[in-house]
């Protein structure tokens, strides 16, 4: 039944299209193969920064901000040392005080975090909550633990396919900006590269950004010292 459960799971997964689907339909598999009462995604952005990318009760999304305010808490930061970590009360755990605490007053009493992991990077944490004391047990956990494999190679899928969609659409831009100074200045598309790349160093702006400007606005607003945005137009 759980090997069926996981196998739908991977197929809806699959299907996904959108980070926020993603993580919707870990959360309703973690409701319903864990019974927990609650539970909530935290994935690391920019490299370091952990954000809720999903939560399914304001509980939680309480909890989050909890561990990002006080800096401590089962998953912060994400360890890479450890798969997963179980507090069976909140009430009584003494590793993060203050979270803790806070826990205990938001009425989450166990708390089970799993790491969310491919070979190549930490990607955030499964947050699974229980109303009572002591109610995870070692089955929930490895059930957690499976889910969580399934959770991180889909978000991980769903934000290399970004970074390509982003890469595509940067790109196009590029090129069609490319088009109009090649146009404009009877120019090839080499040296109408050098003049977007000298724009870009000269005035501290992504490429795409500054291709971007030209597509849509047909110019470049100067953003540096008076006179350096001509000499970043001309064709050498």
């Amino acid at each position: 039944m759980v090997a069926a459960g996981f196998a739908k799971l991977a197929m809806e997964l699959h299907a996904a299209v959108s980070m926020a689907e993603t993580v919707d339909r870990v959360l309703a598999c973690a409701l319903l193969a864990t019974g927990c009462d609650c539970a909530g995604v935290v994935l690391v952005q920019q490299g370091k920064d952990l954000q809720t990318a999903g939560a399914t009760d304001r509980r939680v999304e309480q909890a989050d901000r909890l561990q990002l305010e006080y800096g401590e808490g089962p998953c912060v930061p994400v360890s890479s040392e450890h798969d997963s970590v179980l507090v069976c009360d909140s009430v009584v755990d003494r590793r993060w005080p203050r979270w803790s605490q806070g826990m205990a007053e938001l009425g989450l009493r166990s708390v089970l975090t799993v790491r969310l992991c491919t070979t190549r990077s930490t990607l955030g944490a499964l947050n699974l909550y229980r109303i009572r004391p002591d109610q995870f047990t070692a089955a929930d956990e490895a059930t957690a633990r499976l889910l969580a494999r399934h959770a991180a190679v889909a978000v991980a899928t769903v934000r290399e396919a970004s970074a390509l969609a982003q890469a595509v659409e940067a790109r196009t831009l590029i090129g069609q900006a490319q088009g109009l100074l090649m146009e404009r200045f009877a120019i090839d598309a080499d040296q109408a590269f050098a003049v977007l790349r000298r724009y870009s160093q000269d005035n501290n702006v992504k490429l795409h950004i500054v291709a971007d400007e030209l597509v849509t606005t047909r110019r470049l607003s100067t953003r540096s010292p008076a006179g350096s945005a001509n000499r970043s137009l001309v064709i050498s």
